[in-house]
């Protein structure tokens, strides 16, 4: 396998991300996602179609090919690592973590990737609760041997957040408003969906706060009374 770009190694990321929490990953997604116009996500699939990454069918819907998985979850891994490390190692908050992660993941060696996962005791998930590939087996069906839903399919029911979507880990306001608001993974949380648009979240203490749909369909869950996997996010 080649040597790839980070931006390469980017789209990826993304499709990989969104393949794994089970959306159809089109153009138009990853143009919302990447905030560009359609025909630079267009050439861009057609530069990862022509290096073997992925394959697009008849109606344009983009799947990765073993490679396109393989390169996507080696650097997933350093990505995940890596925020582990800042936050476990060096005091950074979770919603800190992953622009920085996003700076480092494309330069850490196996030799560094090696002594992190030693230093931290083999975690097999990220702050956000997303799992670290080669760390878990079949990271890509994590989410579903784990039985984990999305928040807004749960409603009226006691969850425990095991991760947030990996999808919108870039939008660094989500990711703050659930810090502010202490939705980490671990927490136990009840939806009741009001509108289309909003809904509430009953938090452990009894406090109640209001959230779009959008925000708590970014959480995945699994029941109060089941444990959280071993090494994630949440139970050190």
């Amino acid at each position: 396998m080649t040597t790839a770009s980070a931006k390469v190694e980017e789209y990826l990321e993304a499709i990989y991300n969104m393949e794994m929490e089970g959306e159809t990953v089109i153009g138009a997604r990853l143009a919302e996602k990447f905030r560009v116009k359609a025909p630079t996500v267009t050439e861009m699939l057609q530069r990862l179609e022509k290096a073997g990454y992925i394959t697009l069918d008849a109606q344009r819907h983009v799947t990765l090919t073993e490679d396109g998985v393989e390169l996507a979850e080696s650097v997933l891994r350093r990505h995940r690592l890596t925020e582990r490390f800042l936050t476990d190692m060096l005091g950074m908050q979770w919603h800190e973590v992953h622009e920085e992660a996003c700076r480092l993941e494309h330069y850490i060696s196996g030799a560094v990737e090696e002594r992190v996962i030693a230093s931290l005791d083999h975690p097999t998930t990220c702050p956000h609760g997303n799992p670290i590939p080669g760390y878990v087996p079949d990271a890509r069906g994590y989410l579903a041997r784990v039985g984990a839903c999305r928040l807004t399919d749960a409603a009226d029911q006691p969850m425990r957040i095991l991760c947030v979507s990996e999808v919108i880990e870039d939008e660094e306001e989500t990711i703050r408003a659930l810090h502010e608001r202490g939705m980490t993974p671990g927490t136990v949380v009840t939806w009741h969906g009001e509108t289309s648009e909003a809904g509430w979240v009953l938090l452990p203490d009894g406090t109640t706060i209001s959230i779009p749909r959008t925000l708590a369909r970014a959480l995945w869950v699994i029941p109060a009374d089941a444990p959280m996997p071993k090494g994630a996010a949440g139970t050190r």
